[in-house]
């Protein structure tokens, strides 16, 4: 008794422990801060505002990390699912938002609360459920009236004699729909009744004749502080024909199977007039059948057995049209139906739907789901399958025996499919062989998930070209890598590598692929660039971290364009000669060059100022004298020349020139001694570089076209202007005329028989001056087409 007196004790030392181990190596659970609680959002808040925000907190970061809507009471649209993102002010920790979807429409009238149940994972934690009420604050405003309802003269709607009983015929508009109004028509003695929304509705027991054709209602809208607003409706009642109710056919017979199910249709009566009603005058007392009193639709109240109904083998019903606002117009025909015994019960298959997702790489012959199928009604009835589906889910499967298997590859890159979701919809029809056979169908569903089995491929042309004088942004050319995976080339380009820390010369567009100028480029420093050009696939593979890549080389080949103008060392040269110098010896040699140009031009030299009495002159580079005067009775040479040399880059346009400086110092000299020179150094001087535009009008040829055509257009506007104004006053003459001679009286023919010639002409005379002074306008009948004339004034007509 000693060791059971401590068990208990002992159980619960065991328990305390196993429960402390437990809880030691349970994962912890993430915490929703501020949650659960309760968040106010007025009704009119727009779609995408932020009604909550709050934080998880999770014991290690990472990205995968879940938080889901699972449920919202009320059900409703109204609200997005949970945006995520790191927040900034807690450690290891999210900040959730929830936003109202674009379909939001509060309204607290409708529902005033909702309930979100959210639930929260993050790794190796557990989940974590919670929940976050949304209160819909209403938003209180007085009624306002609108339209032509609220004028002084109201609205007026039109509705027929034959209307239905209490049919909403007019609804009041506001500006704004409030909580707890009020509609009253005020002083009302007409048949009209509004409901609380604000719909005017006809008479319960329609129109009678000694209602009467036109109703004045004034109705007021309060609401509950007693503010309200008031508005006038007219009613104008139209007379309605009303035709006789009749049957299309006197006598109608069906036949139906029995075991059809409850409420099936079985066959649909019809008679022509205007609100027609019907019902089953005969038996007085049937049950099996019931009639839809606006279609004429007839089914059956029971499931059909003719062995628990015997009688419904044969029954005979009376079917009676009436018009609902006449119902002393009706008429009758009768319905026989005959109920046949038949195979009622389908195959029964499990499972009912087969839904799956398989890669595209799933080979043929694959079985996919073992269909286990019997037949309720005989236990050893045959069963045959079928596959059933469109043009494209037909032939992917196939049915061995009672297993689905894998007809044809499934193609992730077909255009066919990709239009279709890239999901596979077909139907196994499973047919028992008893007469009439019975039909069982089984959903199939397969969605196919792409596999990523291609790197992409480098593109044939790798070898592009530019102007050294391309601006930033100039496109070069596009690298047009191939991806045979769907989506079909579906490319991500990057430049690998670089020239260290230097700005690179060029930029590729990471979706286009196409490659742009990103800084000046220099033909002189750099020929050609190099390039490698990474292509990564993406969105190939269900697995998006899953990529291939390849690496492609291409060339960019860079173009000289003359943009500079020669340099010449030095650009101001000055020297000294003697007078007796031989005209064939040299006096100087210009050294310039052109560094912009890849292949060596010869240079143009031309003086084009300071050569004073045509002394000097230019063969290539080298400068040259003529014999100098020092005559003091002839012409004298001045001792010093400033010759300026312009230096051309091309001896034909377009090109670059420069201007060089030679000061020559002349010593004249009468003896035979040797001149010699002497180079002196100046300074560099920047080259000095002038432009000139020159600026000319010259049309382009499709101006002229323009021009032409257009005088053509205006010259034939104003011939047409000139034959309207030529036939309009042509026209005013007969018509004169017309109204004169056609306005004479009868009696004037038959004077003319009795031969009073005189008096004929007399009345003719004094007939015209009257016509004129008693019809002042002429018209046309819509009806016969038929010209006359008409007094404005006293509203006369007389046929032409």
């Amino acid at each position: 008794m000693g060791v059971f007196r401590h068990l208990p004790l002992l159980l619960l030392l065991i328990l305390g422990t196993s429960g402390v181990f437990i809880r030691a190596t349970a994962p912890p659970y993430p915490a929703l801060l501020d949650l659960p609680r309760t968040v106010n959002v007025s009704e009119n808040a727009p779609p995408g505002m932020s009604i909550a925000e709050f934080i998880l907190n999770c014991t290690h970061l990472n990205s995968n990390i879940s938080v889901t809507l699972q449920s919202v009471t009320p059900p409703t649209a109204f609200f997005n699912p949970p945006a995520i993102s790191p927040s900034d002010t807690v450690d290891k920790g999210y900040s959730i938002k929830i936003t109202l979807s674009p379909a939001a429409a509060l309204d607290a009238r409708q529902v005033n609360q909702y309930t979100l149940v959210l639930q929260a994972q993050c790794p190796a934690e557990e989940l974590v459920e919670t929940q976050l009420f949304v209160q819909v604050r209403p938003e209180d405003a007085a009624p306002q009236c609108m339209g032509k309802f609220a004028s002084a003269d109201g609205d007026l709607v039109e509705v027929p004699e034959n209307v239905a009983p209490l049919l909403p015929i007019y609804t009041v508009i506001l500006q704004r729909l409030v909580c707890g109004l009020r509609f009253t028509i005020e002083d009302n003695n007409s048949p009209f009744s509004i409901s609380s929304s604000g719909q005017v509705l006809a008479p319960e027991t329609g129109f009678s004749l000694r209602h009467h054709n036109q109703f004045r209602l004034q109705i007021l809208v309060t609401d509950r502080r007693g503010r309200n607003c008031s508005g006038i409706l007219k009613v104008q009642v139209l007379h309605v024909h009303q035709p006789r109710v009749n049957f299309t056919v006197p006598w109608q017979a069906v036949m139906v199977q029995e075991n059809t199910g409850p409420m099936q249709r079985i066959t649909e009566v019809s008679a022509s007039g205007d609100n027609v009603r019907y019902k089953i005058i005969a038996p007085a007392f049937h049950r099996l059948y019931t009639i839809n009193s606006r279609t004429g639709e007839i089914r059956n109240t029971y499931n059909v057995d003719l062995g628990q109904f015997p009688e419904a083998a044969y029954t005979q019903l009376l079917v009676q049209a009436y018009d609902m606002l006449h119902p002393s117009d009706s008429a009758t025909m009768m319905l026989n139906i005959t109920v046949l015994k038949a195979n009622v019960l389908a195959p029964r298959c499990s499972p009912a739907v087969f839904v799956a997702q398989l890669p595209e790489t799933t080979p043929i012959d694959r079985t996919l789901m073992t269909l286990t199928c019997m037949d309720p009604d005989v236990s050893n009835s045959s069963l045959h399958y079928q596959v059933e589906g469109d043009q494209k889910s037909r032939y992917i499967f196939r049915m061995k025996g009672h297993q689905l298997q894998v007809n044809a590859t499934l193609d992730y890159d077909s255009e066919s499919i990709a239009a279709a979701g890239f999901q596979y919809v077909a139907t196994i029809l499973v047919t028992d062989s008893r007469q009439p056979s019975q039909t069982t169908s089984v959903s199939v569903l397969v969605t196919v998930t792409p596999v990523n089995e291609y790197p992409p491929a480098c593109p044939v042309h790798s070898t592009f070209s530019v102007r050294e004088d391309a601006a930033f942004g100039y496109v070069i050319g596009f690298v047009n890598g191939t991806d045979w995976d769907y989506p079909f080339n579906s490319i991500i380009y990057s430049l690998i590598g670089g020239a260290g820390g230097s700005l690179p010369a060029f930029y590729i567009g990471p979706r286009s692929g196409r490659i742009c100028v990103l800084r000046p480029l220099d033909y002189e420093r750099q020929t050609t660039y190099h390039l490698t050009v990474k292509l990564q696939d993406v969105h190939n593979d269900v697995d998006p971290t899953f990529q291939r890549s390849v690496s492609c080389s291409i060339t960019i080949n860079v173009q000289d364009v003359n943009d500079q103008p020669p340099v010449c060392q030095p650009m101001i040269k000055e020297l000294s000669i003697y007078s007796t110098l031989a005209p064939s010896q040299p006096v100087t040699y210009l050294e310039c060059s052109d560094y912009d140009r890849s292949t060596v031009l010869p240079l143009c030299y031309t003086i084009v100022g300071g050569n004073i009495n045509g002394r000097f002159h230019l063969r290539g580079n080298t400068l040259y004298h003529n014999h100098f005067s020092y005559d003091p009775d002839g012409i004298v040479d001045p001792l010093t020349f400033e010759l300026l040399v312009e230096v051309l880059d091309s001896c034909s346009p377009p090109h670059h020139s420069t201007t060089a400086t030679v000061i020559v110092h002349v010593i004249p000299w009468a003896t035979t001694v040797p001149t010699t020179s002497t180079l002196l150094t100046t300074p560099r001087k920047e080259p000095l570089v002038i432009t000139r535009t020159d600026y000319f009008w010259e049309p382009t040829p499709w101006f002229m076209v323009v021009l032409t055509i257009s005088g053509i257009l205006l010259l034939a506007a104003l011939g047409w202007l000139a034959w309207g104004l030529l036939c309009w006053s042509i026209r005013r003459e007969p018509t004169q005329l017309l109204l004169q001679d056609r306005s004479l009286p009868h009696t004037a023919s038959v004077k003319r028989e009795k031969g009073d010639l005189h008096d004929l002409s007399k009345e003719m005379d004094s007939s015209s001056i009257l016509s004129l002074g008693q019809f002042d306008g002429r018209a046309q009948d819509p009806l016969t087409g038929r010209e006359y004339l008409f007094n404005s004034s006293t509203g006369a007509r007389r046929w032409t």
